[in-house]
């Protein structure tokens, strides 16, 4: 039985030395590290730990990467169970509509920077749509949810909504870094409603923006926009600007009859081909806090729009 024990033994070690002699022992602490932060999944850590399990000649070195890794995964389970969702789940989820939570349901700026720590790590390429609209995220909670997002996060998003959230210029900023370094490539509709936005957080989103592809909804109502943020939209557009963009809801802001020509300008320039809806002017009660654009100035717009349209039902 000694002797069994023995072998048992000796075979185990030859076996992890082989393994610590092979592609994997070769390979440098640094070199092993890359490999590991790639596999570092916070919501499913099970094949980073069986890597570093490999052999002895892998844990120390790894020891301090699955230390963080294991905290992550503390954190990605918290955020998980605040939503009612397993780390698995939400692994698999092609919706995350948290403004659906009753507001009681934090979710803060500790909350963002968890889940932008496992956006970073690519841990939902099948998520679609993200709604963190009403949650008062501000500024810091934007930062703290885009930061370090680039090629590979959020692959396949399409919506994204961040109504009410008290988004400012530095919140837009974040997003607009994002998208610049390659994130959500395939967005098709934004909605930053009823956030304190301004002219200059359009200065910093317009040229991100006009990148994007596919990006056919573009929702800013009530963001204290006027002429400045129009003119940075859609002025000067490249050939490949907009392309796709169906609707813009500019209503309850600051544009005027400038704006309203800008608008009509980049129209009839062939600029924006497939337009065909702007919301600039409001109805019923909701007239006294409308743009201040003239009805001759909007009506306008929609006479370029109503070309555009006639134009794409011809080509279909």
């Amino acid at each position: 039985m000694a002797r069994a024990t023995r072998s048992a033994s000796r075979k185990a070690r030859r076996a992890e030395e082989a393994v610590a002699t092979g592609p994997l022992g070769a390979l440098s602490h640094d070199e092993l590290g890359v490999i590991f932060d790639g596999l570092a999944d916070p919501l499913q850590p099970v094949v980073a730990v069986a890597l570093s399990s490999t052999c002895m000649g892998m844990r120390t070195p790894l020891a301090a990467a699955l230390k963080v890794l294991e905290e992550q995964h503390k954190r990605a389970v918290a955020l998980c169970r605040r939503y009612d969702m397993s780390c698995a789940e939400m692994c698999r989820e092609m919706k995350l509509d948290w403004k659906s939570f009753d507001r009681t349901v934090v979710f803060d700026v500790s909350c963002a920077a968890t889940l932008g720590m496992i956006l970073r790590r690519s841990s939902l390429p099948t998520l679609r749509e993200l709604d963190l609209g009403n949650k008062n995220l501000g500024d810091a909670g934007v930062q703290a949810l885009f930061e370090g997002l680039g090629p590979g996060s959020l692959p396949s998003l399409c919506d994204l909504s961040f109504d009410d959230s008290q988004v400012g210029p530095a919140g837009a900023e974040a997003l607009a870094a994002a998208i610049r370094r390659g994130a959500m490539p395939k967005l098709e509709g934004l909605l930053l409603d009823n956030n304190p936005l301004g002219n200059q957080s359009l200065v910093a989103l317009a040229p991100a923006l006009q990148k994007l592809p596919l990006l056919g909804i573009l929702s800013l109502w009530n963001t204290g926009i006027g002429d400045e943020a129009v003119t940075s939209l859609v002025s000067n557009l490249g050939k490949d600007a907009f392309k796709a963009l169906e609707i813009i809801d500019l209503d309850h802001n600051k544009v005027t009859d400038k704006g309203c020509a800008t608008l009509v300008s980049a129209i009839k320039a062939g600029a924006l081909p497939s337009l065909t809806g702007v919301a600039l002017s409001a109805t019923g009660d909701d007239r006294l806090v409308q743009n201040p654009a003239s009805e001759a100035a909007m009506k306008a717009v929609e006479q370029a729009l109503e070309v555009n349209r006639q134009a794409l039902e011809e080509s279909q």
